[in-house]
């Protein structure tokens, strides 16, 4: 057996770490990037902590430009892997899979492929590229698997176990992420700059009685009771698993809300205000052509240095209400992930550890011929409770939360 990861940010790090613990199963692991250096040095750190389970079993790191696609279907056919996993940024996911396809190899993602702020790539158009692939991964008689994640990926999963385990009819879900941990930065994002403030300044989309409706970002809040962190402030955003979620479950209601801090908004807003975080192409006087979300990235701390000074947890679930057996129910399914716990384990933080750990979970149960179905799927259309069985074995708990209806 082997495995070919593509991406070495944050979230590659820990997946490939996962994958070297997991090795027994997963056979050779081959690690590619657009540079070579993460790759290796990721294998240091997977030798450093001990992670790898079958010493017999080989790690190799090689140089890839994902959206080079000759390149992509000549590093596959010379890897010639049982799986490829996909943990480089969304905007790749389109062309590897392009890449699957014509190898014929099994795939699965942590995200989807679209920005979520652009005309025409808006939460009710996410995931149309991708879906776009249905048929060819029948024809080509391969699986996969999208957005196995956390948010997207657990949280899905975790409605998809109330729908099926908890309720008869579900009025609304409700997803929710909160890190309560300090990284010791004034102004820093835990996985890709680009990546992450693309997604966090679009309009908020969510889903009500068979409508998409929005409101600008942060401009609808609430405050929620979480276990452990305790009471946080939580805005209505734009996110994958809102489409996805609209499409499998069935809920009156269904929205995602991610908790920033005040000083967080403020530095955010200043950004903002004045063009930082825009990815349009501008001419300086000079007559230099940059994007200043880029330049923006480039002097932005790399989320992988925050990971050894970071403390606290993180918390991520979902809130189901409903009803069962024609009485009320309120139910919040949830992770807690403590990032320095996740540093000491796989020498990273808690936000790439929460969504590296289910992809390794997605990856096994392809391989246990769990989740290997021919065609492509979101998590939300597999089952749920394989999934959630062998989470903890991989390194995530979770609880269920009875509330007051």
């Amino acid at each position: 057996m082997s495995v070919l990861q593509i991406g070495a940010g944050g979230v590659g790090w820990v997946i490939a770490h996962k994958c070297a613990q997991n090795n027994d199963v997963f056979g050779d692991i081959t690690l590619a990037s657009r540079t070579i250096s993460k790759c290796e040095k990721i294998i240091t750190s997977i030798k450093g902590r001990n992670n790898l389970k079958d010493s017999t079993k080989k790690m190799a790191a090689v140089a890839v430009n994902a959206d080079d696609l000759d390149a992509l279907v000549k590093l596959i056919n010379e890897v010639k892997p049982d799986l490829l996993i996909n943990a480089g940024p969304p905007w790749v996911n389109v062309n590897i899979m392009e890449a699957c396809v014509l190898t014929k190899t099994a795939y699965l993602d942590t995200s989807v492929a679209t920005d979520l702020c652009s005309p025409g790539q808006q939460v009710p158009e996410a995931y149309d590229p991708q879906w776009a692939f249905a048929e060819r991964f029948k024809e080509a008689g391969i699986t996969g698997i999208l957005s196995a994640g956390c948010d997207p990926g657990v949280v899905s999963i975790f409605a998809s176990y109330a729908h099926k385990n908890l309720f008869d009819e579900i009025d609304s879900i409700d997803v929710m992420d909160v890190n309560a941990g300090d990284h010791g930065q004034k102004f820093a994002t835990n996985f890709d700059p680009e990546t992450n403030l693309l997604e966090i300044q679009g309009d908020s989309f969510y889903f009500e009685n068979q409508q998409w409706k929005s409101v600008p970002c942060h401009s609808r809040m609430m405050e929620f009771d979480f276990p452990v962190v305790g009471s946080q402030k939580v805005y209505s955003m734009a996110h994958d698993e809102v489409r996805s979620l609209a499409e499998y479950i069935p809920a009156k209601r269904i929205e995602f809300w991610m908790g920033f801090s005040d000083t967080y908004l403020s530095y955010f807003n200043m950004m903002r205000d004045i063009g930082l975080l825009s990815p349009e192409p501008i001419t300086t006087s000079d007559g230099i052509t940059v994007k200043p979300l880029q330049v923006l990235k480039a002097i932005l701390p790399d989320p992988t240095s925050l990971a050894s000074g970071y403390t606290g947890k993180t918390c991520i679930g979902t809130w189901i209400r409903g009803q069962k057996n024609g009485l009320p129910k309120s139910v919040f399914i949830y992770n807690i992930c403590d990032h320095k716990e996740s540093y000491i384990e796989v020498e990273h933080q808690a936000i790439s550890y929460t969504t590296g750990v289910p992809a390794i979970t997605a990856a096994l149960l392809y391989f246990q011929g769990k989740w290997n179905d021919v065609g492509l799927y979101n998590v939300e259309q597999l089952n749920p409770d394989d999934f959630l069985d062998l989470l903890p074995r991989v390194g995530l708990t979770w609880q269920v939360q009875e509330l007051k209806a």
